[in-house]
C-alpha cells in the first residue's frame, strides 16, 4: 500500500518553473548604487541646508539694521541738516542730516550717506564692513521727505545674489 503523500501527483525537476532572481552579488551591486546615490543626495541637502541657515541669517540682520537706521533718521527734526548719523550715538553735528541725498544700491554709496556695520551690528570701517547701510534722502514736497534705507550683505553668499533689504518711509514738518 502506497501512503497518501506519494498519492500526490509528483513532479520532475523538468515540470517546475523557471526560478530566475537575483544572486547575492548583484544585491550587493545594487545596495552599492544605491549607497553612492543616497551619498550624493545626502551632501545636497546639507549644502542646501547651512546656504538657507547663512542666507537667512544674514537676510534677517540686514533687515533689523535697516530698520534700525529708519528709526535715528526718523528722530531727526524734518530741518536738520548738520546730524551725522554715519557714527554711533551720540550723534554730532558735523553731517548732513536730513539733507536730499544719498543713493540706494545698485548705486555706490554717497559720502556721509552710508555707514559700514560688522557681523554684530556695531558700526565699522568699509574694509571690515559685514554689511553696507546706505540711504537716500528725497524731498517729495516742501513739507515731505521719503527716506529710503537699504542694506546689504557684503560676506554671505558665494552664490546668487547677497541678502538686502529695503526700508521705505515719509517724514513731515
Amino acid at each position: 500500500m502506497e501512503h497518501p503523500i506519494d498519492l500526490k501527483e509528483r513532479r520532475t525537476h523538468s515540470d517546475l518553473p523557471d526560478e530566475s532572481g537575483m544572486t547575492l552579488v548583484e544585491c550587493m551591486i545594487a545596495l552599492l548604487i544605491l549607497l553612492f546615490g543616497l551619498l550624493a543626495l545626502a551632501q545636497v541637502l546639507a549644502f542646501s541646508v547651512v546656504a538657507s541657515k547663512t542666507y537667512g541669517r544674514d537676510a534677517t540682520k540686514a533687515t533689523a539694521s535697516a530698520h534700525d537706521k529708519m528709526e535715528e533718521l526718523t528722530t531727526l527734526k524734518f530741518t536738520d541738516t548738520t546730524t551725522n548719523v554715519t557714527v554711533a550715538p551720540p550723534f554730532p553735528a558735523n553731517g548732513v542730516g536730513l539733507t536730499a541725498g544719498g543713493s540706494i544700491p545698485p548705486a555706490a554709496p554717497v559720502a556721509r550717506y552710508v555707514d559700514y556695520l560688522d557681523a554684530t551690528g556695531a558700526r565699522t570701517t568699509a574694509a571690515s564692513a559685514a554689511y553696507t547701510r546706505q540711504w537716500q534722502i528725497i524731498n517729495d514736497a516742501s513739507n515731505l521727505k521719503r527716506i529710503i534705507v537699504a542694506v546689504t550683505s557684503n560676506k554671505s553668499f558665494n552664490y546668487g545674489i547677497a541678502p538686502n533689504t529695503t526700508v521705505v518711509t515719509y517724514k513731515t514738518q
